[in-house]
């Protein structure tokens, strides 16, 4: 699964962006572990610059911590700091649907979140449904066709991407899941927003107790 864009200027540098991500969301790659250039340079038979620029992109998005005169390595995240995140994930989509009247009347967007919830419903990789999660909430920010909220969303889609990996790790959580995205995209065909924003805030301190109790 690629998570970042490949151009003719950068395409070595996406590649290994993109395996060193799969690595982590996988739990191939942990918090702590630390990315040697070289180690990834003779991997993919290339030289440490594009290795170099993969490790800064991700250092950009919240994956990958420099230590001075250490080196770099994966970050991890604190309860209080994944609870910020989600946090902060579900102040943006209540912005998001505030600004909603008749959501119904987006039909190209709620076609492709219908599109979504089914895939959902069949996907039995965690990391893959978890990306399918992802592009769920990012419509919901794409309804209010607020660029400021769409953008803040994405700039926490890679810290918000491992969260949901450790919460799906249950098959359990992935069903409840399904269900809670089938009932909010039903609230927004029948243009019921309070209803969604209840689902959305019940959403969110679930997969926040979800984490908690995995973790301590």
């Amino acid at each position: 699964m690629e998570y970042f864009e490949k151009s003719l200027d950068n395409a070595l540098s996406v590649m290994v962006a993109n395996q060193l991500l799969g690595q982590v969301l996988n739990n191939e790659l942990k918090p702590g572990d630390q990315v040697v250039e070289s180690n990834y340079a003779e991997q993919f038979q290339i030289s440490r610059s594009p290795v170099r620029e993969a490790i800064y992109l991700l250092t950009m998005e919240g994956i990958i911590e420099r230590v001075p005169r250490k080196g770099a390595y994966i970050k991890g995240y604190t309860i209080d700091e994944m609870k910020d995140l989600l946090d902060v994930r579900n102040s943006l989509e209540l912005l998001a649907v505030e600004r909603l009247t008749k959501p119904s009347q987006e039909k190209m967007l709620l076609d492709e979140m219908k599109t979504l919830v089914q895939h959902m419903t069949i996907v039995d990789d965690i990391t893959e449904y978890a990306h399918l999660n992802y592009q769920f909430h990012y419509l919901i920010l794409k309804l209010s066709k607020s660029s400021v909220l769409t953008d803040m969303y994405s700039k926490i889609s890679l810290p918000l991407l491992r969260i949901q990996v450790i919460h799906f790790s249950s098959n359990k959580m992935i069903e409840k899941s399904v269900r809670e995205h089938k009932q909010i995209y039903s609230c927004l065909v029948k243009d019921d927003i309070v209803q969604v924003k209840s689902t959305l805030r019940k959403h969110t301190e679930d997969v926040i107790f979800s984490v908690k109790s995995k973790l301590l």
